[in-house]
Parts: C-alpha cells; structure tokens; sequence
C-alpha cells in the first residue's frame, strides 16, 4: 500500500495566517487562521488580554476566512477551502452546516454551489449574508438554502456588512472599490475609483458609528477611515509589506488590526501606537542550502514523494492537484517531481533555506510542462526575521514562465536578498490547469555578490 505523503503541520494553537478577528465582549479576541501553506493549522482562536488560548475549534477547517460570535452563543465559522458555512457550539459540536443544502450536495436555491466564501454574518431577520468570492456574489440565504437576497456585480468580493439601514456595504477587492447597495441593487455610496493608488485590493469595510467607513486597503499596507465626501480623516500605515485583512473599531476608539505577513493581531490606539498585539509564530526547521533540488531522493521508502520538499496546497481553491515523483519523466537521473493541477488558484512545492542579508544569489531550474494554460517556474520568496515576504506573491522573483506544451527547458536567475532578508522559499510553482515537472533545482549564493 501506499504511503501518506509528508508534509507540515502547524502545532495547534500556533496563529500562521490571521484573517477574521472580532473583539468579544468579555475583552477576548476571537481570530480566524486561515493556517499554513500546506493547507493544515486552520482553526478560530479565543485569545485572552494576556496571550492565551482559551479556546479554539479546528475540526476539518481549511483556509477558513471568518468567525463570528451569534447572539446564541455560537460560531458562524466561513470554512472557505471547503466552500462550506458552518454554525459550531463552544463544545466543537456543528449546529448546522450549508452542506446540508440540497438534500446533502450543498447546492443552493438557484442551483448553484458555493465557490471560496470568506465571510458569512446572522442578519437581523434570521439569515446569513455570504460573501461568496468566485461567484463574484453576496447572497442573503435562509438555513435551507434559499436565495432570499443578492448582488452579482462584483470581482472577487470580501466582507459584506449588513447595515442599520438594510444597506449592504462589501469590498468588491478585484476592482479596487468599496461599493454601498441598497435593496433594490443600487449603489448609494462608493469609494474608490479603480486606481491601485486609491485602494489596492479592499478586503474589508465597515461603516462607523459616526458614519465613516474603515477601510482595509490590503495591498497598500494601510487602514483608511473616510468620511461621506470620501476624505480620508484617519489612517494608519504598516510600513511594510504586511497585507492587513481586516481591521474593526472598537468602543475605546481603538482599532484591531490582522497583519497576515506578520502572523499577528494588533490593537492601535488613534495616534498609531500599538497597545496590544498577539502572535506565537516561529519559523521551523530552516536547512542552510537547498537539498535533494535533483528530487533523486524519496522521503521514506516506498511513499513516492521527494525528501526535504513540502506540498503547499493553501491556495489551491480546491481539490484537483496531485503531487508525483517521476521514474519514467526526468532530465537527469531517475527521477523529477510533477505536479498535475485543476483548480483555479496555485500549487507548489516548497524548501525554507536560510540565506545572508543582501547576498547575491543564483537560481536555477530545468521545466517541462504539458497542456498547461497558466504557467510555472521556480521562484523565491525571501523572509525576514518574522517570516514575513517583502512582496505580494505575484511580484516574486523567479525563472521564466513555461506554459503550454514543452520539452525540458533551463534557465537561471540572479537575485538579490533584501538586506533585511534572513530565509527563503524556493518554489516549484504553477499556476493553471495542466501537468508540469521540475528537475535539477539549485539555489546557490554567488561569491562575488
């Protein structure tokens, strides 16, 4: 029989990739782990003033986006990589689940599925409002599954809010806007203009007490408040590349902050100053060079999986990818690794090295692919002393795109680490449905760098 393949999983308990957080009213902290790339450590966090965990739930979750607090007492938890919503009791029990739609398919009243929902909240009459991304949809549904409400005219959406005034306001994040619906389907109030400069991929909106709305303006490392002109009253910058998710005011005036390339949770106060943060991430096992790049070498005996390389399937949206150690493909030797992917996000496989600030380096690759209608490389994604990247994933350095039908190619690359750089992923990445395999893998720093 075969073997499990290896891979890595989060300690429980660790927070790897906040998303959802919520101030409780008991002063704890409930945040959402969307967990590590190698799609395990997903789970929702109660966190206490002082860093502890007081309760947690992780139960079949992967990739989940949100959680939010019930009047009942539940959790209304969005298990995004599952495409399911699911209501759980503070005993792990599941109240009820959206795959109970459709006599068990989980399909919906206009015979649809879900697709990536990250946010679900209770309405005030009872139902669930879904931000369902790759419908480009925010639907309003019954505990059976029917349509009652929806807006369509959307690209890649987060966090939809159902306001005092029945409003519905959502970050429609692929076009670079927060957008303001009435019942009828009209928009009453909109921020941003489609400029990355304006707002850079919105993942959260929430409209303030006073009026104002807060704005997590992902990709330009900021919280934005702005007033009913659009005029930004308050804002608070990362000064870094740290993809915050989703930001809240809170009754002191203060607002909660999740920094994903940061691993944490912070609380500021109006003038920016930190006044409470959580994290207890650390970085694993980090090789000093890349190891078995030739994937000669199988992890145990008889697993077929290459030693020393993680599967990272986090991003995947789904299922549709399978991992192969190649005896009858390869350049050199006896063996290349394949990655044979279907889905509508990316897969790779990954290595952390430990690599010297500022230091030049090579990299280097050998890439067939077939019928693949993306494309895939290897590419480098340098961390700090956090474990954060200094880029979005999209903007990092590689070796050039394959795509479509090839034969074995090489290629290099020369990069440099950012002087505050002290590890790095390299990744055997692809991006789009086909198969690819990789052989001959090498990154090595340069002695006149």
């Amino acid at each position: 029989m075969k073997k499990e393949i290896p891979t890595t999983y989060s300690p429980p308990g660790m927070l790897d990739w906040p998303c959802g957080v919520e101030r409780l009213s008991n002063g704890n902290t409930l945040i959402t782990d969307a967990g590590y790339w190698s799609g395990f450590g997903s789970e929702i966090l109660e966190v206490d003033l002082i860093g502890r965990i007081v309760w947690r739930y992780s139960n079949g979750l992967v990739f989940a986006h949100s959680s939010k607090l019930l009047k009942n007492g539940n959790i209304l938890v969005s298990d995004t990589w599952n495409n399911r919503i699911l209501e759980i009791d503070r005993k792990g029990n599941i109240i009820w689940s959206s795959e109970k739609w459709g006599e068990g398919s989980g399909m919906l009243s206009d015979g649809s599925h879900l697709r990536y929902p990250n946010d679900a909240e209770e309405t005030e009459r009872g139902a669930i409002l879904i931000s369902d991304r790759n419908n480009d949809r925010i639907i309003e549904v019954d505990k059976k599954g029917n349509i009652i409400w929806k807006y369509t005219k959307l690209k890649h959406c987060h966090d939809a809010d159902r306001l005092s005034n029945g409003n519905t306001i959502v970050a429609s994040s692929d076009q670079n806007k927060v957008i303001e619906i009435n019942p009828q389907g009209d928009i009453v109030w909109s921020y941003g203009d489609g400029s990355l400069k304006m707002l850079n991929w919105p993942r959260d909106a929430d409209r303030l007490q006073n009026g104002n709305t807060l704005i997590t303006d992902s990709k330009n490392n900021r919280i934005i408040e702005v007033n009913n002109n659009g005029e930004i009253i308050w804002s608070f910058y990362l000064g870094y590349f740290g993809m915050p998710y989703e930001a809240d005011r809170l009754p002191n005036g203060n607002t909660l902050i999740s920094i994903q390339q940061r691993r944490q949770v912070i609380e500021v106060d109006p003038s920016g100053n930190i006044v409470w943060s959580f994290r207890n991430y650390y970085q694993g096992h980090i090789k000093d060079c890349l190891i078995n790049g030739d994937f000669e070498r199988e992890a145990y005996p008889d697993v077929e999986y290459p030693a020393d390389w993680i599967k990272c399937t986090l991003l995947s949206e789904g299922p549709g990818c399978k991992f192969f150690w190649d005896s009858q493909i390869h350049f050199k030797g006896t063996h290349s690794v394949g990655i044979e992917y279907y889905g509508t996000g990316s897969v790779w496989l990954q290595q952390t090295v430990r690599v010297t600030p500022g230091g030049l380096y090579r990299l280097a690759d050998v890439v067939k692919t077939a019928e693949l209608d993306g494309f895939a490389h290897t590419q480098v994604a340098f961390l700090d002393s956090m474990g954060g990247f200094f880029t979005y994933t999209t903007f990092l350095p590689g070796t050039k795109p394959r795509k479509g039908t090839t034969d074995w190619q090489k290629d290099t690359l020369e990069v440099r680490a950012p002087k505050e750089a002290t590890a790095a992923d390299i990744r055997c990445f692809v991006l789009g449905r086909g198969k690819t395999w990789f052989d001959n893998i090498s990154f090595e720093e340069l002695p006149w760098g």
